[in-house]
């Protein structure tokens, strides 16, 4: 999504100071008092599942992770961190054979009303869904797991954000992550190539921010990277990085949004980088509405059982309060909650949001009015 500073000028009470002036403020922004929100009325639609409910065996019954790439061939490829194999029966029960991880898909089409029952997922001959980052055999493990975060594709390449996943325990969710990294590929399909540092797949280890939980593209030529880091005990944020498109798989190119490095805004230092956005979860995101004139987190409380809403000026911050989207009942086991930017339309107006319920995506539709 694009990054225009200029815009900001439409907003009442913004005011634009020259570059020299931006460059002093910028990195004073995370310790300024949150502005309330200032989001305007909506309108959101019902629920789509992405998945067909079709009775069938040897079918997709579930997946997660679920963030769109659009291609510039008129598909949408979607980064999935599993994929659930079963049977689906006619008095609507489940049934799970297994689970694939890290896998992905194809759509069609990169309309959003068109992606329901339409996914072609990278599958073996018989139908079996493939692991995408683990092309080589020898590299797939029961206890190692390589599951997509996000993506883009740019310049003829396309790159995938992933998390190391080593499990623990017999039972699909006994797994902790212990590294961040990412791939490339010139196939959307694959085979990707991982990153490696000091002989490991790991871009950032497991202590490091998770970068990759989301992404921003930005039409001033670089890329913001969000990774989810440890504030406290039980306490999540996400801290800044960006990188220029090119340099997507090389660690020493990265520099980090900070408060009070001695080299400025951004630094090449990982421990002296800044939290920016407090309280979020896993899977999020974050893009830049035209329509609101600023930036926009998505994401999915699971204490208060509601995907929320924030905005910025900035990629940086300070955000605002949260402003409730779509609550979730308990028993949904709701999760994952993410907007797909690639599918905005009307310069915003209109945003389109996903989120798991019960390990299955649904494609939301929110109107501002």
């Amino acid at each position: 999504m694009p990054f225009h500073l200029k815009n900001a000028a439409s907003r009442p009470g913004v005011v634009i100071f020259g570059a020299a002036a931006i460059a002093l403020l910028s990195p004073l922004s995370p310790v300024l008092a949150q502005p309330n929100s200032v989001l305007p009325g909506f309108e959101i639609s019902s629920g789509t599942p992405l998945l067909s409910a079709a009775v069938s065996t040897g079918t997709v019954v579930g997946q997660g992770g679920n963030y769109s790439v659009p291609l510039g061939d008129g598909r949408t490829l979607w980064l999935l961190n599993n994929v659930w194999t079963g049977e689906k029966k006619a008095d609507g029960q489940t049934m799970v054979w297994g689970i694939m991880d890290g896998a992905a898909a194809f759509s069609a089409s990169t309309v959003p009303y068109a992606q329901a029952g339409t996914l072609s997922y990278i599958s073996e001959e018989n139908g079996w869904p493939l692991p995408l980052l683990s092309g080589d055999l020898k590299e797939y493990s029961q206890l190692r797991k390589f599951w997509p975060r996000s993506g883009l594709c740019a310049g003829g390449m396309c790159y995938v954000f992933y998390s190391v996943m080593n499990n623990f325990g017999p039972e699909p969710y006994d797994y902790f992550r212990v590294g961040q990294g990412v791939a490339w590929s010139g196939n959307p399909a694959g085979p990707y190539q991982k990153a490696r540092v000091e002989e490991r797949y790991r871009v950032w280890s497991d202590i490091e921010p998770a970068f990759g939980s989301a992404l921003l593209c930005d039409d001033d030529g670089w890329i913001y990277v969000y990774g989810r880091a440890a504030a406290a005990p039980g306490e999540y944020g996400a801290e800044l990085a960006r990188v220029k498109p090119e340099n997507l798989a090389s660690r020493d190119k990265y520099t980090y949004y900070a408060v009070e490095a001695s080299s400025g805004s951004w630094t090449a230092d990982l421990s002296e980088a800044a939290m920016v956005l407090e309280g979020m979860p896993e899977d999020f995101s974050v893009s830049y509405n035209e329509y609101l004139k600023s930036y926009l987190a998505v994401y999915y409380d699971s204490e208060k059982f509601r995907v929320l809403a924030r905005e910025a000026r900035y990629p940086w911050g300070p955000w605002s309060e949260p402003t409730p989207l779509l609550a979730c009942a308990k028993g949904d086991y709701c999760y994952g909650a993410k907007e797909q930017p690639g599918f905005a339309a009307e310069d915003g107006r209109k945003i389109f949001l996903t989120l798991e319920k019960k390990n299955a995506p649904y494609l939301y539709t929110i109107t501002f009015k």
